[in-house]
């Protein structure tokens, strides 16, 4: 129980709060916090730039959100072992980048969301760029 508490929960909370039934990670309510943010960062900015912003920030949170799952799974894999096992990466790999498209297929279903296989494409490339760089750092992490 003590390795699922330490190792595997993060990763469970983690898939619930990125899940598209969160109604918090719709375009709509990001936009109530993340609008007036923007405009204080950019006044001199117009509607189009902060709708810019607004999208771009979105993308970069999907980029990050599964590169996040990715450090995760492989963390919970790996279960405190210096070394891990490059099938160790694959795996975390895998999970990562099928959840979200699971993700995305599941947004086509929710009015409030849109799903996309660009989104898709940006979610495995943050997970790509974790692990990638993750089996790059020095050979601590995967031998």
């Amino acid at each position: 129980m003590k390795i699922f508490l330490y190792y595997y929960l993060p990763v469970v909370a983690w898939m619930i709060f990125i899940n598209p039934l969160n109604k918090e990670l719709t375009s709509e309510s990001t936009s109530h916090f993340l609008v007036p943010l923007l405009r204080w960062l950019f006044p001199l900015a117009g509607q189009s730039t902060i709708e810019l912003l607004h999208i771009t920030v979105r993308k970069f949170t999907h980029f990050f959100n599964y590169a996040f799952l990715a450090f995760l799974l492989f963390r919970a894999f790996r279960m405190g072992r210096r070394t891990g096992n490059p099938r160790l990466l694959i795996a975390a790999g895998v999970i990562a980048s099928l959840y979200g498209g699971l993700d995305e297929f599941m947004q086509t279903m929710i009015a409030a969301r849109t799903g996309a296989f660009s989104d898709w494409l940006i979610d495995s490339a943050g997970v790509v760029c974790c692990l990638g760089m993750m089996a790059m750092k020095k050979g601590k992490t995967v031998k």
